[in-house]
């Protein structure tokens, strides 16, 4: 990981579920995949309002094939989260093995805020910043796997 994940997986994530936790009584990995839910909601209002300004002569197909294959990753990423839920280290994977994900993604928010030209951009970028939430939230609150154990050298 680097410190840029750390640092907002630390700072910003891990209180956060924390809260939601204590307060509200939302645990992290239903926090999770309520970030999924809104994600894909926010990107179907997205696609919903890019193919509903397209004119009879303008294209869709390409929109939808696109936006059907995204959905289809977002398929195998819930049922993975589910896998990962289940699992006794899964958060330990999660927080891991995800990194460079959760990184690329957080560093493309502003580009994607700095896009935004309208309602549909719009729904795209709260989609994307949903997308990091429920990568980070799968990820806090995991404390890191142990090492394997060495064994001490014999004083023989």
């Amino acid at each position: 990981m680097t410190r840029v994940d750390a640092l907002a997986l630390d700072k910003i994530f891990s209180p956060v579920a924390g809260w939601a936790e204590h307060r509200l009584g939302i645990g992290q990995w239903r926090l999770a995949f309520e970030c999924l839910n809104g994600h894909v909601a926010f990107y179907l209002g997205g696609l919903a309002l890019t193919v509903g300004g397209k004119g009879a002569e303008d294209g869709i197909f390409a929109h939808l094939l696109t936006s059907l294959g995204w959905l289809l990753i977002m398929d195998f990423v819930r049922r993975h989260a589910q896998r990962q839920a289940a699992s006794s280290i899964g958060g330990q994977s999660a927080r891991l093995g995800e990194w460079h994900f959760r990184l690329i993604l957080l560093l493309s928010l502003p580009l994607s805020f700095a896009a935004v030209k309208g309602l549909a951009n719009f729904c795209y970028s709260v989609s994307l910043i949903l997308l990091v939430c429920h990568l980070y939230f799968k990820a806090c609150d995991t404390p890191p796997p142990r090492g394997r154990r060495q064994l001490a050298y014999s004083r023989s």
